[in-house]
């Protein structure tokens, strides 16, 4: 399946979508639905959410830099009491791995790997769950960097992003009660968000209006938590090719904003332009990637307008991993500043 490039000046990126480079991991049987997705720091393992099964599966990267076909080890609702599990975040924090699970019921997992062990262990060492925290749907979750001291969240229901303080590392503690939230009009129905390697852009998938809007992290420390973020999006991207935007992912050079909808059969790429003090994101992409089978999307999609296209999105170093319920995974492979 060819890039198709939608513009006509020179594009600063490249994704390799022939057959034969691009790898497939097929869901196990049909009540698997692959929602998310998410690489270790090191990105030797992804973990890949089934949402109905309520289970994340990880999966091992082999000496040939491909993912095995079956996972190594997962975690489940069976140990973990996992309700709907839709997004995955990971981190690095004093020798240990955390796995943190969004789920829809509004609760966030975190499980510990200890270093030196393979498997995450199976109950969560703690969650973020109660009246609280806010949370009543909560869709996606993602580590803030650089420091990874703060976790956010957004709730498809509250049209919010919140944001949770590490309040311990031994044992391992988030406060329960935000020490920030970001509102917008541009927030409508968030499913999915995204920060940028170096923390200054924060990406939110807007479900409800068929947007996606980039906020910029501020310059000065306006809370006790030294950060936060404007709270007037620096772009809104409403190129009308996007329905449901699911989820959104920086690529680590560029920061070219690729983005999923869940009511189209590709994922689009946006390129950032403008210096760096008044950086944007246009709405017209610079590419657009067919992920799947047109009959299979178009069956699925006359049933229900929000299904039948890629859904979660992950990416580290030249990887792009992009899942589906119908598909499962697709790992593609990508250049930057071509």
């Amino acid at each position: 399946m060819a890039d198709t490039s939608t513009t006509e000046r020179k594009v600063r990126i490249h994704i390799d979508s022939s057959e034969d480079s691009v790898q497939s991991i097929s869901p196990f049987n049909e009540l698997q639905r692959f929602e998310g997705v998410g690489f270790s720091p090191d990105g030797n393992v992804l973990a890949v959410v089934a949402s109905d099964a309520n289970t994340v599966f990880l999966f091992q990267r082999a000496e040939n830099g491909r993912f095995e076909q079956f996972p190594f080890s997962f975690v489940t609702g069976g140990f973990s009491g996992l309700d709907y599990p839709h997004d995955v975040s990971f981190s690095d924090i004093g020798g240990t791995q955390l796995l943190v699970v969004a789920q829809r019921a509004g609760a966030i997992a975190i499980f510990e790997r200890p270093r030196g062990e393979r498997h995450f262990r199976r109950e969560p060492a703690f969650e973020i769950r109660g009246s609280e925290t806010g949370l009543s749907y909560s869709d996606a979750v993602a580590f803030i960097p650089p420091d990874n001291e703060h976790l956010a969240v957004c709730d498809l229901k509250g049209n919010v992003v919140s944001f949770y303080r590490k309040i311990s590392a031994s044992p391992f503690r988030f406060g329960l009660e935000p020490v920030g939230q970001l509102r917008d009009e541009s927030i409508c129905d968030p499913d999915g968000l995204a920060f940028s390697d170096c923390g200054r852009w924060l990406a939110v998938a807007n479900h409800g209006n068929h947007t996606v809007s980039v906020f910029q992290r501020s310059s000065g420390s306006a809370t006790d938590d030294g950060f936060r973020y404007e709270p007037t999006p620096v772009s809104v991207i409403t190129d009308p090719s996007l329905r449901h935007p699911h989820s959104v992912a920086f690529t680590p050079r560029t920061n070219h904003l690729v983005i999923t909808s869940a009511g189209t059969n590709y994922f689009s790429v946006h390129e950032p332009t403008g210096p760096s003090h008044k950086t944007v994101w246009p709405n017209e992409p610079v590419i657009r990637v067919v992920v799947g089978s047109e009959d299979i999307f178009k069956e699925v999609n006359a049933k229900n307008k929000m299904e039948g296209g890629p859904k979660g999105i992950a990416i580290h170093g030249n990887n792009i991993a992009v899942c589906s319920p119908q598909y499962g995974v697709k790992i593609y492979t990508f250049r930057e500043g071509v």
